[in-house]
């Protein structure tokens, strides 16, 4: 059955009995959200008819495998996927009566039949376990998959078990095939350890490759919840230095190194060197004790050069993190670096950065060299220890040369995977430790509450804006940037909002569009707060370009249809059209498959924000907010770029608009005149133009003082 696509509108009204559309019922139903994309790997899909079909769409989405109900529904187990012979796939809210069920996305009820199947689906949610810390995120991800790790536990138990082998053999043969030259007792022995060998390998192989796996799906799991988390972080309470936080988020790569197979397995091992110190004891007597002193004096070691570590670490991680983001930051500014010769500048902060870091680095280093050194002497002088007090009780016939052999084989496995790669798992949990504690700090910041699974998902939002005693002021500022006692917009308004630099018109607008929450006070739209607002539904009826339009790494086509979901080429040229960006598409010898750098280098500051109207006249918002996208235009585009968003706008559309260009208040029924983020005036726009044209009428010159005299009138003139 192919997969049908494009039969919902804009807010998720449900089609005709397919998976998708049941899909996306489910999904809003229970409050999360399904990127624009989610269907792309479906389009090209053939589903089979019947129940079977939403199987594979699980399997091709990634998705956990849908769970069946087994007999009639129980009323705690709505909502329900269902799957009716008859009228297709559907979405079931609870029982309306006995044998009836309400349903989603349609009036009528469905009345129940033994034939129907009824599934509940795992819609996957990347903040759904932010609950704790970083580390409970890692432990949470490695729960999940219990069943794998408890067989390779399994396979690490027989794995050591079959180590034995070797040593029990070098026994046997020094006991008894050498002194009775027994060559069919060593062909029966060599024919088993060869056999434990290749069974010691195919698991030792298996459990390798099996937590390799879960590794990297433990990985990938992670890497999105911490890239979600990132994303959802409120926008003014996010980190000054973008370089900085980004490499804390790195940091969950140093705990990955710390959970590789390597690492596991060394954790894996420690248990078994008690049991080898017990088979130790059961062959070679007293020898037993030296593993006994040795074994505790390494952990203790360990103990202490990790207490060494730990702070020398977090500070090199806390100056390698400042580093990264300088890097990232220089990088960045290049252009402005260069113009200012800024470069010496940049250098000096980067060395003093690179010092800081080694002066930091050095004692771990010192105490990584000295554990390497300490653990191997430590090796050395168990093996000595049990050779000599071996040959002493091997001579006196208490142990014999073969129960000797056996104790130094068992003993080495003891003191050498173990204690050798002690030194490095030191050094390697100290940075984990160090990286977890920044994923910390990335974790206690505030998250948008519109990107929660609880967040309100209405289907409709009608009204305008009701903003009430709203006081926003960025982090450490001296100040509030935005002070708004009352203000209203009401559908199929036309608002400018002018003012000087620094007025609080930016600031406004992303109030206004949900990026930014004010510290008081509330934003209504349509009679909801906003911020309450799931973001999906907030981001499809609110449209907002930002006054330095960046545009993501890709293609021109990507950076368009960003967001809005299914859109062809055909709509996306008819657009371009309007407001004369076919002209840059056209001068591309790639067209809509030029590439765009990141922040969208290549393009010029003009070219972006006409990406940015395109792409809002693409998604054809409810709400356009717009911050002075017309400032890089030339007179002509900005004529066609305005007209092609006046089309657009209908009685109910709502514009307000952040503008310096006075004669553009002509297109606009009211004008915001703001100033130290506070609203002076609302008032009709003409009667501000008229204002503004009476400013500019010429007063009759007057006399000019004498050639080198300086006054302040002049000085007045020359500072306008």
């Amino acid at each position: 059955m192919p997969l049908a696509t494009g039969q919902f509108g804009s807010f998720g009204t449900m089609s005709s009995g397919t998976i998708e559309g049941a899909i996306r019922n489910y999904a809003r139903l229970i409050g999360k959200q399904l990127s624009p994309h989610w269907n792309a790997e479906l389009r090209e899909a053939s589903l089979p008819d019947g129940v079977e079909g939403l199987s594979v769409v699980t399997g091709i989405l990634g998705w956990q495998p849908a769970r069946e109900i087994e007999g009639k529904p129980r009323p705690d187990q709505f909502p329900l996927v269902v799957y009716d012979p008859d009228a297709g796939w559907a979405v079931a809210r609870q029982w309306s009566s006995e044998h009836a069920l309400d349903m989603a996305g349609r009036r009528s009820a469905l009345t129940y039949d033994g034939r129907q199947h009824f599934f509940s689906l795992a819609v996957p949610d990347p903040l759904a376990s932010g609950e704790g810390g970083a580390g409970s995120v890692f432990w949470r991800a490695i729960m999940r998959r219990k069943q794998p790790l408890v067989m390779a536990g399994l396979a690490t138990v027989f794995a050591n078990l079959l180590t034995l082998a070797t040593s029990l053999y070098s026994m046997q043969l020094y006991d008894r095939v050498i002194p009775l030259a027994s060559f069919d007792t060593l062909l029966v022995l060599t024919v088993g350890v060869g056999f434990a060998l290749v069974l010691d390998l195919t698991l030792r192989s298996l459990r390798a490759l099996l937590i390799e796996r879960e590794a990297q799906d433990i990985d990938a799991e992670v890497s999105e919840f911490f890239f979600a988390r990132a994303q959802a972080i409120r926008l003014d309470a996010r980190p000054p230095g973008i370089g900085t936080m980004a490499a804390q988020l790195r940091g969950q790569e140093q705990v990955r190194q710390v959970m590789s197979s390597g690492s596991l397995f060394l954790l894996a091992d420690l248990p078994f060197a008690l049991f080898f110190i017990f088979v130790i004891a059961m062959i070679g007597g007293q020898l037993a004790i030296i593993p006994i002193i040795s074994l505790p004096i390494a952990l203790l070691l360990a103990l202490f050069l990790s207490l060494v570590i730990r702070k020398g670490a977090d500070r090199a991680q806390l100056s390698g993190n400042r580093k990264n983001g300088m890097l990232v930051e220089s990088l960045d500014a290049s252009e402005t670096v260069r113009a200012n010769r800024g470069g010496w500048f940049m250098m000096a902060r980067w060395n003093t950065l690179v010092r800081e870091i080694n002066h930091y680095e050095l004692p771990v280093k010192k105490a990584s060299a000295v554990a390497g050194s300490l653990f191997s002497t430590l090796q050395q002088i168990s093996y000595v220890a049990i050779m000599g007090w071996g040959a002493y009780l091997a001579a006196t016939g208490q142990i014999t040369t073969g129960a000797l052999l056996a104790c130094s084989i068992i003993a080495g496995r003891i003191n050498g995977p173990l204690v050798s790669q002690m030194p490095n798992l030191i050094v390697q949990w100290g940075y984990a430790r160090s990286s977890l504690q920044a994923l910390d700090t990335i974790m206690s910041l505030p998250i948008d509450p519109a990107s929660r699974a609880g967040a309100l998902r209405p289907d409709l939002i009608e009204g305008g804006f009701d903003v009430q005693n709203v006081l926003f002021a960025y982090p450490k500022a001296q100040r509030p940037s935005l002070e708004v006692e009352k203000l209203a917009i009401r559908p199929g308004e036309r608002v400018a909002v002018i003012g000087g630099i620094g007025s609080g018109k930016s600031t406004l607008l992303k109030v206004l569009s949900g990026l930014y929450t004010p510290i008081e006070g509330r934003v209504l739209l349509g009679g909801l707060d906003f911020a309450q607002v799931a973001d999906d539904i907030a981001r499809r009826h609110v449209g907002y370009v930002a006054q330095d339009a960046r545009l993501v790494n890709g293609t021109l086509r990507d950076n368009l249809a960003m967001g809005i979901g299914d859109v062809s080429d055909t709509a996306i040229m008819e657009v371009a059209r309007k407001t004369r960006l076919d002209q840059v598409i056209a001068a591309q010898s790639d067209g809509l498959a030029m590439q765009i750098q990141e922040g969208g280098r290549g393009l010029s500051g003009g070219q972006r924000s006409l990406v940015g109207i395109n792409r809002l006249l693409l998604a054809q918002p409810k709400v356009w907010l717009l911050d002075e996208p017309t400032s890089s235009l030339d007179q002509n585009t900005e004529t066609a770029a305005l007209d092609a968003i006046d089309a657009q706008l209908d009685e109910n559309s709502i514009l307000v608009m952040v503008t310096h260009k006075m004669p553009l208040l002509s297109r606009f029924d009211r004008a915001l005149v703001m100033a130290d983020g506070k609203i002076l005036s609302d008032a009709p726009a003409r009667d501000i133009l008229r204002e503004f044209v009476a400013r500019q009428v010429p007063q009759k010159p007057q006399a000019e003082p004498p050639a080198g005299t300086v006054t302040s009138r002049s000085i007045g003139r020359q500072a306008s």
